[in-house]
């Protein structure tokens, strides 16, 4: 067994322990498997895979009071099989020069405020100016009324359509909403499965699609789920003892040859069980 592993569990049995919870305790706090939370308490961190066994780890941490990211963190080391107590190389930036300071303002003198200001002088228009700024929003009024009345009332002007547009149009449209469905897309429809997986324990499943697409489920005791495919399940079954299977609302007659994991496949036909031996 993984030394790393066994101290990491001694560190969340002792944290359980300061906190006096039982594992019965944590196991319905955090909604665990009460064999497999001994089963992590003892060391042995290989029962799940690795999303559903940090999802238990980091609730198990946040029950008996541990930081969440410590405790992954060191679940990350022992994997590796680093030491728990690693800690990673900080890096320090490079010390930067200040900025210079600015330059301090000149003094301004009274000979200067003399000569750039005189209360006395005032801004005035000119006949020339005022003129000019008269037609300048001329011209703006102008340009606005056209844009926003003059222009906009003749877009909406709408002509009128002949008769035989109409007609042709309604006539294409009746023809593309009467056209007879597809007759292949009815027989794949019909050829489609629905697998309904029942589990009377904690189990979990990795099921492949007709080849294609990958799905992972997590069944708590008691519990199922509905899983959709056109021809094909494969199938990977955790804890297999404890999974019913039922295809198109027809029970199937399931008999693992193993209590740790099986694999099969599953058509419309039935079950096929596949040699783990050339799966792994």
């Amino acid at each position: 067994m993984n030394p790393m592993f066994q101290q990491l569990a001694e560190e969340l049995v002792k944290a359980r322990e300061e906190i006096r919870l039982t594992p019965e305790q944590v196991a319905v706090k955090i909604k665990m498997d009460f064999k497999f939370l001994l089963k992590m308490e003892s060391g042995d961190f290989s029962f799940l895979p690795d999303i559903y066994l940090k999802a238990f780890l980091s609730e198990y941490a946040k029950c008996v009071g541990l930081n969440e990211q410590s405790v992954l963190q060191k679940y990350k080391f022992a994997k590796e099989g680093k030491p728990l107590d690693e800690k990673r190389e900080e890096t320090t930036a490079p010390k930067t020069a200040l900025p210079a300071m600015p330059a301090p303002p000149k003094l301004i003198t009274d000979d200067h405020l003399q000569t750039t200001y005189s209360p006395e002088k005032k801004f005035t228009f000119t006949s020339k100016q005022a003129a000019g700024i008269a037609g300048i929003m001329v011209i703006v009024f102008s340009t606005l009324i056209y844009w926003f009345v003059i222009k906009q009332s003749a877009d909406e002007i709408v002509t009128e359509r002949p008769y035989e547009e109409y007609i042709q149009e309604n006539k294409e449209r009746y023809e593309d909403e009467t056209t007879p469905a597809d007759s292949s897309l009815v027989s794949v429809s019909s050829d489609s499965l629905v697998l309904s997986v029942n589990s009377k324990d904690s189990s979990w499943l990795k099921v492949v699609l007709d080849d294609n697409k990958t799905k992972e489920y997590f069944l708590y005791p008691n519990t199922s789920v509905e899983i959709k495919a056109m021809v094909k399940y494969s199938m990977t079954i955790g804890n297999p003892g404890a999974v019913k299977f039922t295809l198109n609302n027809n029970p199937l007659e399931f008999k693992p040859t193993s209590t740790r994991r099986q694999i099969i496949e599953i058509k419309k036909e039935g079950i096929t069980y596949v040699d783990q031996t050339q799966k792994q």
